[in-house]
């Protein structure tokens, strides 16, 4: 089984709240083949995308919207079929209050396009914060770490989850 982990880094948080993500599905699943890939770094491998059951996106919240550069991702992403895998977002930001809502919802809107099944990473139990994905503080993301990881491994539930089915 495999998930990606593909999100866009300036400053670094976003890295790190992929990290933690990774961390969390591997701590509880360490069966579970994971890859983080930073669009910058033009670290995307194609291959291991399409194989994924899940692909993780993320980006630092700009102007109440995700980075221009994973839209220009979605956009021109036309060899990496994404039908049918599990998608679920996160974000890292200055503010609660300065679009995570929005570019979390941005994001959501992209894999639902490319037939992507969504998922908050909630599973019921409640521990995310955010309800449509997870949300990193950049100025503490330290604080944001028990979340993060929880949600790597409520992602990597599911994605075992509808696997079986």
């Amino acid at each position: 089984m495999k998930i990606g982990i593909v999100y866009v880094s300036k400053t670094g948080n976003t890295e790190v709240a992929a990290e933690f993500i990774e961390d969390g599905i591997l701590g509880k699943y360490p069966f579970i083949q994971v890859r983080t890939m930073d669009i910058r770094e033009g670290e995307v491998d194609v291959e291991f995308l399409k194989e994924c059951e899940a692909v993780i996106f993320g980006s630092p919240v700009y102007f109440t919207s995700m980075s221009w550069e994973l839209k220009r991702w979605f956009d021109n992403s036309f060899r990496v079929n994404l039908q049918g895998k599990l998608g679920a977002a996160f974000v890292t930001a200055q503010s609660l209050t300065g679009g995570t809502d929005t570019a979390i919802m941005e994001m959501i809107r992209h894999m639902l396009v490319k037939g992507m099944l969504v998922y908050s990473g909630m599973s019921g139990k409640n521990r995310n914060h955010f309800q449509i994905g997870a949300m990193g503080m950049g100025k503490n993301l330290e604080a944001s770490r028990e979340e993060l990881e929880a949600f790597g491994a409520d992602v990597a539930e599911k994605t075992i989850e509808i696997s079986r089915k």
